[in-house]
C-alpha cells in the first residue's frame, strides 16, 4: 500500500538536475527541507526538527519542472512512495513525486500553458502512455439557435 502525502519545503543544496536510468527513463531528482513550527505547553512558536526529502519526478513532469524550479524555490510536493533512509546522520525521505506546484506563501509566479504537441503522449502514474488530443471540440461547435420573441 503506498501512502500519499503533501509536502512543503525549499529546494536545498542545487537545483533540480537530470538523470537517466539504466533502462532509458529520464527524471528528475532534487532535495528538499521541511522545518515544521508549532505552539509549546506556554503558547511560544519553537521550531521542530527538520525534515529532508529526497524527490523524484518522472516523464513530462520532470520536465516541467527542470524548467520551473530552481534553488531556494519553495514547494508544494505530491508525494508516494516514502522510503526512509539515513544520510550524514539526517533522517531523509525518498519521494516520487506525482505533482509539484510553487508555494504562493513567500512569493508570486504567473502561470504559462505549453503549447499542445501533435500526436503527444501523456505517461500516467502507473507508466501508461496515452494520446494527447490536441483538437478542440468546443471550436467547430455550431450555437444553439435562439427563438424569436413573440
Amino acid at each position: 500500500m503506498d501512502l500519499t502525502c503533501i509536502i512543503e519545503g525549499q529546494i536545498i543544496k542545487h537545483d533540480p538536475k537530470s538523470f537517466e536510468t539504466s533502462g532509458g527513463s529520464k527524471g528528475v531528482r532534487f532535495e528538499i527541507a521541511r522545518k515544521p513550527r508549532y505552539r509549546d505547553t506556554s503558547g511560544k512558536w519553537v521550531d521542530g526538527k527538520t525534515e529532508f526529502y529526497d524527490i523524484a519526478c518522472w516523464g513530462a513532469l520532470a520536465d516541467n519542472v527542470l524548467a520551473s524550479f530552481k534553488r531556494y524555490d519553495t514547494v508544494i510536493v505530491t508525494a508516494s512512495g516514502l522510503y526512509p533512509y539515513e544520510s550524514g546522520g539526517f533522517a531523509h525521505l525518498k519521494v516520487t513525486a506525482s505533482n509539484v506546484a510553487a508555494s504562493l506563501r513567500f512569493t508570486t509566479v504567473t502561470p504559462a500553458r505549453k503549447d499542445r504537441v501533435e500526436n503527444a503522449a501523456v505517461r500516467t502514474p502507473d507508466g501508461e502512455d496515452l494520446p494527447v488530443r490536441t483538437e478542440d471540440p468546443w471550436a467547430t461547435a455550431t450555437p444553439a439557435r435562439v427563438p424569436a420573441a413573440a
